[in-house]
């Protein structure tokens, strides 16, 4: 990309310096051009009214032929490089200056050739004489309505012709000078352009999931590249914080499994060696096998949920009634509830239609409800579902012993548990909050908690309802 950035910017600025060098080149060409045609233009017509004085003299009028025939008369016109050549009106030579010798000037196979102020009765052409460009001009010389002479002034244009090659010399030396300068320039430019990339591309290279620590803290650049490398520190840091997130979660389910497991493997080590011995020793490790085995299922169940949700693009969606599934999870879980001596009040009526996928928003409701009845020990817990301008709002509310305002922040982290030691008195996974809060970011909704302890706990749920 350097060497096309390079080639880019040196091509470009060649062709523009190119183009004005030729530019140059011309306008130079028209000016000596010009110059030379209004000397031979202005000689033309000194020599035109010299004649008409002489041939209109009060002292004794002079014939134009006799006048043109005077080769002295002839060289007050001419000059270095400046020939003047009379002819008749059969092409027969009358006069000449001295400087033309015994050459005639070219009158015929002229290139025709227009300057840029054009005078009237005088024409024009360009040929080669002695070697070298001539710019010709020639009129007639009328008295009493017939052609007297034919009068050519001749311009050498060897001395413009040296000053315009030795200008294109110039400009050439001028164009390579140039382009080196262009070269290098782009090769800097392209180098400081490029350069910040390169370095984000070594920084992008030393980056594994091992280390991402490192950042390119390019807070002076209020650029492109500024914004970009901010931009690729962001992302680093997002990756860092999503591999931590990651290793603590595989961290914290491997500590969530492994007691599961070790009590399996602890339980059938009993059951092959006494279980056909002693049916209390069968019924207890039984009993224990089936209590951890569903443990191990609800947190492989509640992970296999929060990948799903972790992808909300796959769901599938449909409109659903919140009320409908609220009611329906509040049966359910009411006995669980009178287990608890608790009261389960259900105020959810019909109609209140989310589009979501049904499994989901059921599991999400179930989650809120368990926990609600695993952490009240006393009263009630109420389910509700209102519809409000738009939006569906499921409200879970207890009368349980509340959360600390310091694990408030945290409730929805995996695994996380308010109590530090995790202990394993409470029943539970620690994923619940977790799963309820990644359904509830699949459907583009927003959660809320509000908690006093003593006095219980209200997590508030809205989605944008639809009509169905």
């Amino acid at each position: 990309m350097r060497w096309r950035i390079t080639f880019a910017y040196a091509g470009v600025l060649a062709l523009l310096i190119s183009i004005f060098a030729a530019a140059v080149d011309l306008g130079a060409k028209s000016v000596l051009l010009s110059s030379a045609a209004d000397r031979s233009a202005a000689v033309s017509g000194q020599l035109t009214k010299e004649l008409e004085t002489l041939t209109n003299s009060p002292f004794g009028p002079v014939s134009v032929r006799t006048a043109l025939a005077d080769p002295s008369f002839l060289d007050e016109f001419a000059g270095p490089d400046l020939y003047v050549e009379a002819f008749n009106e059969f092409g027969h030579a009358v006069g000449r200056s001295t400087n033309l010798g015994t050459v005639d000037l070219p009158t015929t196979g002229l290139q025709p050739f227009q300057p840029r102020t054009a005078t009237p009765g005088l024409h024009w052409g360009l040929t080669t004489f002695n070697g070298q460009r001539t710019l010709v001009n020639w009129r007639s010389v009328r008295k009493d309505n017939r052609t007297e002479a034919v009068v050519y002034v001749a311009q050498s244009l060897g001395a413009s012709d040296a000053i315009l090659r030795s200008f294109r010399l110039f400009l050439l030396t001028f164009l390579m000078i140039a382009l080196c300068v262009i070269v290098l320039a782009s090769i800097s430019l392209a180098r400081a352009a490029l350069g910040p990339i390169g370095e984000i591309t070594r920084a992008a290279r030393e980056i594994s999931s091992e280390e991402l620590g490192k950042r390119l803290n390019w807070k002076d650049r209020a650029d492109e590249l500024g914004a970009l490398a901010q931009t690729f520190d962001d992302m680093l840091e997002r990756l860092e914080a999503g591999f931590a997130r990651e290793r603590r979660f595989v961290a914290d389910a491997s500590h969530e499994l492994k007691t599961p497991l070790t009590v399996i493997n602890a339980n059938a080590q009993m059951l092959a060696r006494w279980g056909s011995q002693d049916e209390h020793v069968l019924r207890e490790a039984l009993l224990a096998i089936q209590t951890e085995s569903a443990t191990m299922a609800r947190v492989i169940n509640a992970m296999l949920t929060l990948a799903k949700t972790d992808h909300p693009q796959a769901l599938a969606r449909e409109h659903v009634d919140l009320g409908a599934i609220v009611k329906d999870v509040g049966s359910s879980l009411r006995a669980t509830a009178s287990a608890k001596g608790l009261h389960l009040q259900v105020d959810a009526s019909e109609g209140a239609i989310v589009h979501g996928e049904p499994g989901l928003l059921r599991q999400l409701v179930t989650n809120l409800t368990e926990n609600a009845i695993k952490f009240t020990d006393a009263g009630t817990v109420t389910l509700e579902v209102t519809k409000n301008n738009g939006t569906a709002q499921l409200t879970v509310r207890d009368t349980g012993r509340g959360i600390p305002d310091d694990a408030l922040p945290h409730i929805f982290d995996r695994f996380y548990r308010a109590d530090p030691a995790r202990s394993r008195a409470v029943e539970g996974t620690g994923l619940g909050l977790a799963v309820v809060n990644n359904i509830v970011r699949a459907h583009e909704g927003d959660i809320e908690v509000r908690s006093e302890l003593g006095h219980g706990t209200a997590f508030a749920v809205r989605f944008e309802s639809s009509d169905g």
